[in-house]
């Protein structure tokens, strides 16, 4: 069903010059919506599950995160499919991302919509060297469609990946407080607020292509908190206190790259980092702006190197896509990691990787003829 692999003309460990000395024109993310996903991955239509992190006092430190385990297993953050709560969204919202053409044709006002973890994976991708990575892509009346995928020759997560995710359940009980329900009422259960995961949905412009795209955020807790003011939007890391040289080299690479790409995305400018010791008690937590962090790493990566391959890729995938328009095709875009590559095969009929639910395509095409219908009887 799939066509033979072809390789896209662009290749993540080649860097032109001008490359190096200038970062793209990318536009300040703009906040213009939001949802949440229940503890069992549910879509919500509101912010219930939105979390404002509260910096612990001294006096509270150490964190012992290992002891908190047996209390964590309730707080995993649902990973969604596809992007089935972004269609569901935009179900809800329907009037506020959908327009009309001069045709009459209903479409998306985006080039592209995505979640932050696919434009994440392609601006890391020049100095990622051990993951491989699958991108679905789909392009459906003039708005592309591009979301992660398990690649199936993706090794297992190590034991050490595991530790740590359960560290930062346990992390995240004791630093964040649940928001208030939209109802306005506390339902008085802090852990069972503090499950699933508050998402925003973004638009930005890149290099003239415009982005819709959502991701999951913590919100920074203040005395303005419960008015209704308006959120700063920050992050919470996990960090080891003592490494070797070679680990903080490694550590930049990996796992601060991404810190910096996820949050200069979405906007956010303040970074919590927990440092722990290898038993996972947590020492301190500092909070460093997104410069800081930058500088810290100017020696292991460059920022303008990942912005100009977010941009050209994202180019590229417009331009391969430029003659499509079925809500069937899928491109698979694939990443190996072991030479930098991108090559891509594509399905024209439906496949199990079509993931443009059929509920969104007769919803466009149905609302289109209610709306022809209603100015026929207008006139």
């Amino acid at each position: 069903m799939f066509s033979n692999y072809e390789v896209l003309e662009i290749n993540a460990r080649v860097t032109p010059p001008q490359d190096k000395v200038s970062f793209p024109t990318v536009k300040v993310p703009s906040h213009v919506g939001e949802y949440s996903l229940s503890p069992e991955g549910h879509f919500e239509n509101s912010s219930a599950r939105i979390c404002f992190l509260s910096q612990p006092a001294l006096i509270q430190l150490p964190i012992a995160l290992a002891l908190c385990n047996e209390d964590a297993g309730g707080l995993s953050i649902p990973k969604p499919r596809y992007l089935d709560n972004f269609f569901y969204f935009l179900r809800c919202s329907f009037k506020n991302f959908i327009k009309r053409n001069d045709e009459g044709v209903l479409h998306l006002d985006a080039d592209i919509v995505c979640s932050l973890e696919a434009l994440q994976l392609i601006m890391c991708a020049p100095y990622e060297y051990k993951k491989n990575w699958t991108l679905a892509i789909s392009k459906y009346r003039n708005t592309i469609y591009m979301c992660p995928v398990q690649n199936t020759q993706q090794a297992l997560s190590q034991p050490i990946d595991l530790l740590k995710a359960k560290w930062m359940r346990a992390l995240r009980k004791r630093c964040l407080i649940a928001g208030v329900h939209p109802t306005g009422i506390s339902n008085g259960s802090q852990d069972r607020n503090l499950e699933g995961q508050y998402y925003c949905i973004f638009r930005t412009e890149i290099s003239g292509i415009h982005v819709l795209f959502d991701a999951p955020i913590l919100a920074e807790h203040s005395i303005n908190t419960s008015f209704g003011l308006p959120k700063t939007f920050v992050d919470l890391k996990l960090r080891t206190i003592k490494m070797k040289p070679s680990e903080w080299a490694n550590h930049n690479r990996s796992d601060v790259l991404k810190w910096w790409v996820e949050s200069f995305l979405t906007g956010i400018e303040k970074i919590y980092i927990a440092y722990h010791d290898r038993q996972g008690n947590v020492h301190k937590i500092i909070n460093r702006k997104l410069r800081e962090l930058w500088r810290d790493c100017e020696h292991d990566w460059s920022p303008n190197i990942c912005g100009h391959f977010l941009s050209r890729c994202l180019g590229n995938i417009k331009t391969l896509l430029a003659n499509v328009d079925s809500a069937s095709t899928v491109y698979l875009l694939e990443y190996d990691a072991e030479n930098g590559n991108l090559r891509y095969k594509y399905a024209t009929e439906r496949s199990e990787y079509t993931f443009i639910p059929d509920w969104f395509r007769l919803m466009m095409e149905e609302s289109l003829e209610h709306l022809n219908a209603a100015t026929q009887f207008q006139i």
